[in-house]
């Protein structure tokens, strides 16, 4: 199974506290579906306009080790607990 790249998020991370990227962050996440996150390209697309938002540069082996550790969460963004949990990891918490 695919792990997160600590340095990575770190930078997502850090971008993300910057209010101006807050809100447009959440917008992309929560446009999100169940069946979107288990599709690769559906994943890499969603990867990459995260990327695009918050000036965070990301290789194409990055974004595709992203992509298939998010395909394997089987996350549904629809669900509150799993939006719960999925922030907490975004947040570091």
């Amino acid at each position: 199974m695919s792990t997160i790249d600590p340095q990575l998020m770190h930078a997502f991370r850090s971008k993300m506290k910057n209010p101006r990227h807050f809100h447009n962050v959440c917008k992309i996440l929560c446009r999100q579906r169940r069946e979107d996150l288990k599709q690769y390209g559906r994943c890499c697309s969603m990867i990459d306009e995260l990327s695009h938002c918050l000036g965070v540069p990301i290789s194409r082996e990055q974004r595709d080790r992203h992509a298939k550790w998010l395909m394997n969460c089987n996350v549904d963004p629809k669900n509150r607990q799993h939006r719960h949990d999925m922030w907490g990891l975004v947040t570091g918490r």
